[in-house]
């Protein structure tokens, strides 16, 4: 009975220290998400990579530029406008333009900060104290609760100084992304019109209008 008790403690105790860690990590979550809403129209420079089971697969740099649900998005290879309904898609290399309605979750899956709209449902998480490229983070983990989740796993990298993501790793199936942030300026004036594309802009450009 003796041996009973002690162990009922046992795991009384394991299950309060995850408690614990799963408020701590709520907290730390809360505060980025709070923080980044606040900073309105922001840049940010990364490296996007894709990794097939432990091999990396394919990797590509860019720039973003952040309105809540607006985007731009450039890179060498294409350059997308969503405006909070519309996507414009732009490859220079064969001078068109693709026009479509994109569901959100299409549209999530573009975005390094979707999981600052999904963390509260449907995870279990933690978090610990660590160093990344050289600075003191808190990597806060997500797992998913549920098989029939579409991401599986989130790490989150968020630096302890000023709550800014450096890194987001994102699992679903057994693929893993990574983006790592390289540069962040927040606070920017951009009109409403920077999430649109202009015709006036690629006067040359064949349209391709999906909608």
């Amino acid at each position: 009975m003796k041996r009973l008790i002690l162990l009922f403690v046992f795991h009384l105790s394991l299950f309060a220290v995850h408690c614990s860690f799963a408020q701590e990590a709520m907290k730390v979550l809360d505060i980025t998400a709070d923080r980044l809403r606040k900073a309105g129209n922001v840049k940010i420079e990364y490296k996007a990579t894709l990794f097939e089971g432990a091999a990396e697969k394919a990797s590509q740099t860019g720039t973003m530029w952040l309105n809540e649900s607006k985007l731009k998005l450039q890179t060498d290879d294409i350059t997308t406008w969503y405006d909070g309904k519309t996507r414009w898609c732009y490859v220079p290399s064969a001078g068109e333009v693709s026009i479509d309605e994109p569901s959100k979750k299409e549209m999530a899956a573009m975005n390094p900060y979707t999981f600052m709209n999904i963390y509260k449902k449907g995870f279990r998480m933690t978090v610990r104290e660590t160093v990344l490229r050289g600075e003191a983070v808190y990597e806060v983990y997500l797992k998913a609760r549920y098989a029939k989740m579409d991401v599986k796993e989130v790490y989150v990298d968020i630096r302890k100084s000023d709550y800014q993501p450096l890194c987001i790793r994102v699992r679903e199936d057994d693929d893993w992304q990574r983006v790592s942030i390289l540069g962040f300026k927040s606070g920017l004036q951009l009109g409403e019109d920077f999430f649109s594309f202009k015709q006036s802009d690629y006067p040359k450009a064949l349209v391709n209008d999906m909608r």
